[in-house]
């Protein structure tokens, strides 16, 4: 990890890890009841920039890799075989 981009990439797939994991063990509304106040009040403060940011992400990636996983609709394209 010698670039500061490096570190970026390990903290953000950290940081990711880490939600999935909250998300899997906890229920919001158990989280709610269970978090501290600062806790809440930093996710209430900072979750905004970050929605919009993980949107715009995710939108980048849906757009370069979401059509790759579509299946052709083009009949002329789609092969079945047989003929002969």
């Amino acid at each position: 990890m010698d670039k500061p981009e490096d570190q970026l990439e390990y903290g953000f797939v950290t940081a990711v890890f880490v939600l999935e994991h909250v998300s899997e063990k906890s229920t919001p509304l158990d989280a709610d009841r269970s978090f501290g106040e600062t806790t809440k009040e930093n996710f209430w403060r900072m979750w905004p920039v970050i929605r919009e940011w993980s949107e715009g992400l995710w939108q980048l990636l849906e757009d370069e890799r979401g059509s790759a996983s579509r299946p052709v609709v083009d009949e002329e394209l789609d092969d079945v075989g047989g003929g002969g």
